[in-house]
């Protein structure tokens, strides 16, 4: 399978299939996720509690691609990922009313709402953008691939590193900013001890790409 674990939501696929096939990457040790959506994905249902396993308890950096529009429960289980890319043309809707409050929770989150404000509807991919909502947009019909680079690019890296920067980012989001710091900080210290760490640095010191393994 190789570093970088792929999904495609197609039609017909459960929601418990997803969440055994994400498993299924950590034991096989991918170092990131892409999933696209196709258009005729249809998840079910996507509640609040798996919204939160994704972005706090799965420990792999999630890619979600998607063109098109994106809504329902395909759009829940975007704002549980790590990071949402788009093709230009795409939209993001979010159907405030038929959300929990985990799910409703998580958007104001990414929107950088207080909790009791109302939930705008509908994103296009610019907007999406400028919210925060997806990190890049490409042309049209380019999401997977723009989701593939930046795959590629996180598996490049340490997988220490960017599993504790992910729980880093999901437990400061409820710390003082200065207890989030300092636990950024007890983090790195836990990675200066690892192996990678020292490739790193032998990688720096003579001019090479480095060999992360993991340990």
């Amino acid at each position: 399978m190789g570093a970088i674990g792929t999904l495609t939501l197609s039609a017909g696929v459960s929601a418990d299939a997803v969440v055994g096939a994400l498993a299924g990457y950590v034991e096989e040790d991918a170092r990131v996720v892409v999933i696209e959506a196709a258009a005729e994905a249809d998840l079910g249902a996507w509640p609040g509690e798996r919204v939160r396993w994704l972005w706090r308890d799965y420990p792999l950096p999630v890619v979600f691609a998607f063109d098109g529009t994106l809504s329902g429960a395909e759009a829940a289980f975007a704002l549980g990922c790590d990071i949402r890319v788009c093709g230009e043309g795409a939209a993001l809707e979010l159907d405030a009313a038929a959300m929990d409050d985990l799910t409703a929770a998580r958007a104001r989150t990414l929107l950088g709402l207080a909790a009791g404000d109302a939930i705008p509807a509908r994103f296009p991919a610019g907007e999406a953008l400028e919210r925060g909502l997806v990190s890049r947009v490409g042309p049209v019909g380019s999401a997977g691939e723009v989701a593939r680079g930046a795959a590629e690019a996180i598996a490049a890296r340490g997988p220490i590193a960017t599993r504790l920067a992910k729980e880093a980012v999901w437990r400061g989001l409820d710390q003082p900013l200065e207890q989030a710091l300092r636990f950024e900080t007890d983090l790195t210290l836990v990675l200066q001890a690892t192996k990678d760490r020292a490739e790193g640095v032998r990688a720096f010191l003579e001019k090479r790409p480095p060999d992360f393994t993991g340990e």
